[in-house]
């Protein structure tokens, strides 16, 4: 992997629906050596997916928290107490 690939790595967590053409122009190659890259990075594993990040606020999800609790009873009395 080179600074070529980084960059198109970069180019594509930050918008996945970018054309080939586009992220070739911005990382300096023509369509074809970009395309070949990008499915080498799908092949080799390094891109595993695309995937859209969705805006929690316009689909009404508010706030998301994650909570790690820690205890060293683990029986079921303990458990019923705290739920």
């Amino acid at each position: 992997m080179d600074s070529i690939d980084l960059k198109i790595l970069a180019l594509l967590q930050t918008d996945a629906t970018l054309s080939i053409a586009t992220i070739g122009e911005r990382v300096g190659l023509s369509q074809t050596p970009c395309w070949k890259r990008i499915q080498r990075l799908e092949a080799d594993g390094v891109i595993d997916r695309r995937v859209a990040v969705l805006d929690p606020v316009k689909l009404g999800l508010g706030l998301t928290v994650f909570v790690s609790i820690e205890t060293a009873d683990h029986s079921e009395d303990w458990l019923e107490r705290f739920a």
